[in-house]
């Protein structure tokens, strides 16, 4: 068991010290059952609290946190699965910790990057309530992790990876955790990064990717992700987004998928985009 986890761990280390933006392409796939092994052998001298379709890794100090995370998951584990038309085969696994350089250095990121939360390989991996809501307490924090908390928006990201098998490029998967936590989980996108943003998309979508982790670019790359789903949704419905997930789980490339799905590639999409903003 030893040696296969030192294999393992060989494996998962030489890909996690790489820039943020490759995260969610590498760690997607055949990389998850490895991974989760490694996370699993990592956080078995933590506490575990497990719910029905959860289960949460947490450190001394954290108990109430790892009840709030598991309460709120459970919580929009239902209506997200029915939205995104899946649901995990096993419990997810959630690890809380308790300021950003600990999280930070499971990437080997530095001070550089502030992420509450981050969804890899089967695994999402929070930043602790008290690091952020350190000012509430009580029903106060409570209210606040529900509205602005991290947990919907990773376990999207969860969702699309499994649902696609990996398959999926960035910019998508970050307007759908924004758009299905806000009308499906009924997070507080406004309340968390402050006034929503509007953008116009100025390069390609290729490049897009590249500019979600970089703090100069973060806030328009969201932006732009957000106001693109919510456009494709206007004008073909809700109803598209499980058909798109399905064309890519297939293997299609994103142009490809969105053709099969929608009846418009992603070059015409994006230049009905651009003429309505």
């Amino acid at each position: 068991m030893e040696r296969l986890l030192a294999v393992i761990m060989i494996i998962c280390l030489s890909v996690m010290l790489i820039p943020a933006e490759a995260v969610y392409v590498i760690g997607s796939g055949v990389m998850r059952p490895a991974y989760q092994t490694l996370f699993f052998w990592e956080t078995r001298n933590w506490h575990a609290l497990e719910g029905e379709h959860f289960i949460i890794k947490y450190q001394d100090g954290d108990q109430e946190n790892a009840r709030l995370v598991l309460e709120e998951a459970e919580r929009f584990y239902k209506p997200l699965g029915e939205y995104f038309s899946y649901f995990p085969e096993k419990k997810t696994p959630v690890a809380i910790y308790r300021d950003k350089p600990a999280l930070n250095k499971v990437f080997g990121w530095g001070n550089d990057v502030g992420a509450m939360g981050v969804y890899w390989g089967g695994v999402i991996r929070l930043l602790s309530p008290d690091d952020w809501l350190g000012e509430y307490s009580g029903d106060e924090k409570e209210d606040a992790f529900r509205r602005q908390g991290p947990m919907a928006h990773e376990y999207i990201h969860l969702l699309v990876d499994y649902k696609t098998r990996g398959n999926y490029p960035r910019w998508l998967t970050e307007g759908l955790a924004q758009y299905g936590e806000k009308h499906c989980a009924g997070v507080d996108i406004a309340a968390a990064a402050g006034e929503e943003q509007t953008a116009v998309l100025e390069f390609s979508l290729a490049d897009l990717d590249k500019k979600f982790d970089d703090p100069q670019s973060q806030e328009y790359s969201y932006a732009v992700a957000e106001d693109l789903v919510n456009f494709m949704i206007q004008e073909y419905g809700a109803g598209c987004i499980s058909p798109l997930l399905e064309e890519l789980s297939k293997g299609e490339d994103a142009d490809r998928a969105m053709e099969q799905a929608l009846g418009i590639n992603l070059q015409n999409l994006l230049k009905e985009y651009q003429r309505a903003v």
